[in-house]
């Protein structure tokens, strides 16, 4: 496992270390003020001002852009942020890719490409108007001891970090359903897992009882206990210290939403 972070931290930016203390020894700084602005050893820039360096239009670019804003007592957030964003850009525009030499690797032109940038946002909004939705007294009802939440997933999924959900859960509040944060992606690996290996988009946990799989067949909702049968509901019975769930899903949050809010006025 060798993610393209270690090749910008590893490669890149030890040759722009190197770069930005010649550009700093050059301005006079002494390798210990040098030292203190890279974050490195003394022992280090004077390993780094040993090399000799090659051209490269982009490394020289970027260090000399660096060793300005240091040169003027920029602030460290500025430059860091200077810095990050370039190692976005090398990793989107396939820089780090000559380096990686892994074969037809699309990673970081996924990270932010516009269509997933934009799915992400209307798959937040989703979760946050599903909160809305159950925005009902009768929703403490099916409220479970383990508390609930909300998760959605990207049309294409494969991992966690494609999911979103409410970081610590839903809670009650004054007799109604609350988020204690705004949705993010890879906030729950529980309700994740089951999304991936469901195949479903959106599901909704909420307390199990008798009487609610009674209001799943009065509703027409198709219950299942297997992960790999198809169904509206999702019922784990639970066991020994195991609370008893039931995992309502939905085209989308706000559809499970409207189904958890049926189940709920019936109740």
């Amino acid at each position: 496992m060798y993610p393209p972070c270690l090749i910008f931290t590893e490669i890149l930016l030890t040759d722009l270390r190197t770069r930005v203390a010649h550009s700093l020894h050059h301005a006079e700084f002494t390798q210990s003020q040098i030292a203190h602005h890279l974050n490195v050893s003394q022992a280090m820039v004077s390993k780094y001002l040993s090399k000799p360096l090659e051209p490269s239009e982009d490394l020289d670019e970027v260090s000399a852009e660096l060793a300005r804003m240091m040169i003027q007592g920029k602030d460290e957030k500025d430059i860091l942020l200077y810095l990050c964003q370039t190692c976005f850009k090398w990793r989107e525009t396939g820089i780090t890719c000559t380096l990686h030499h892994l074969s037809q690797c699309t990673v970081c032109t996924q990270l932010r490409s516009p269509e997933i940038l934009d799915e992400k946002q209307e798959v937040i909004q989703k979760i946050k108007e599903a909160l809305t939705t159950l925005d009902n007294p009768s929703i403490i009802k099916l409220m479970p001891e383990v508390r609930m939440n909300i998760a959605m997933s990207l049309k294409k999924v494969s991992n966690p970090m494609e999911v979103a959900a409410f970081p610590g859960r839903l809670i009650p509040l004054h007799g109604k359903v609350t988020a204690v944060s705004d949705p993010e992606f890879g906030a729950s690996h529980h309700l994740a897992s089951i999304l991936i290996k469901t195949g479903k988009r959106a599901v909704i946990n909420i307390k199990y009882t008798e009487e609610i799989r009674s209001l799943f067949e009065k509703i027409g909702y198709t219950t299942t206990t297997s992960q790999d049968i198809p169904a509206n509901v999702l019922i784990d019975e639970g066991g020994f210290g195991i609370e008893p769930c039931a995992y309502v899903f939905g085209k989308d949050a706000v559809d499970a939403a409207f189904k958890v809010l049926r189940i709920a006025e019936l109740l």
